[in-house]
């Protein structure tokens, strides 16, 4: 598999956007959701902040736009709290 670049990071985010922050059966979707040793885990912001990686990695800066997107359907999404865990930041 060749490297990400931009083109590829694109069809991604253009997928992720598409089928889950613009899908209310996921937004919306509280099996998406429970509870863990650190509270309330979310696998929409653990996708979130997944992407973020991605795109810091291709791009050399953040995309921090993906709460927008949800926005569009009524739901929201934090960002930045996967990122915090795994650089052992304290909520």
């Amino acid at each position: 598999m060749e490297k990400l670049n931009e083109e590829k990071l694109n069809k991604i985010r253009t997928f992720l956007v598409d089928n889950i922050y613009r899908n209310p059966d996921f937004m919306f979707n509280d099996s998406v959701r429970g509870e863990d040793e650190f509270g309330v885990l979310d696998l929409i912001e653990v996708i979130t902040d997944l992407y973020e990686l991605l795109h810091i990695e291709v791009m050399n800066e953040p995309y921090d736009y993906m709460f927008h997107w949800a926005n569009k359907i009524g739901a929201w999404v934090e960002t930045g709290n996967f990122l915090k865990l795994i650089e052992g930041e304290d909520e």
